[in-house]
């Protein structure tokens, strides 16, 4: 059986896409060890933040791998896998923020508790975009219509 090349562009575009994101945050990495942010924040008067940019090369190093790994075992999760690791990324990273700014700013606690009901929400509707992406490929792994009672059967003669 052949691949279609529409299927194979997409694998290609998928890898080069993982590598990238991968490459990128451990650039990044390397770069935050080279020059540490505490003397940048201190050249810019504590205006920068302080830990979140290594959240950010974490959860950038983590969609790449994502990316990788879908294409390498052929998951078939669709959006709702990639939509899910898009959004627990970005809570993840809100999260990094929020306390950021409460270490280096001193927020109140109604602002953090904004913040954190906002970054669970978006936590919760990221697991269940996987749990949805883990449902589709499950079904899609068995090669069963999704309706199987409701389609007519045959009868005997």
């Amino acid at each position: 059986m052949r691949t279609p090349t529409l299927k194979l562009v997409r694998y290609l575009v998928a890898y080069l896409l993982g590598a990238f994101l991968i490459g990128w945050g451990l650039w990044c990495f390397g770069y935050e060890l080279l020059f540490p942010a505490d003397v940048v924040r201190e050249a810019a008067n504590r205006a920068l933040f302080l830990y979140a940019p290594n959240m950010f090369c974490g959860v950038i190093i983590c969609w790449g791998a994502i990316l990788v790994l879908t294409s390498y075992y052929h998951y078939a999760g669709g959006i709702w896998t990639y939509l899910g690791a898009i959004l627990i990324g970005l809570s993840m990273m809100f999260a990094a923020l929020t306390v950021d700014g409460y270490l280096t700013s001193g927020a109140s606690f109604r602002v953090l508790f904004i913040c954190f009901a906002i970054v669970v929400f978006v936590l919760l509707l990221g697991c269940f975009s996987l749990v949805a992406g883990q449902i589709r490929h499950r079904r899609k792994h068995r090669e069963s219509p999704p309706n199987k009672s409701l389609e007519p059967t045959m009868t005997a003669p």
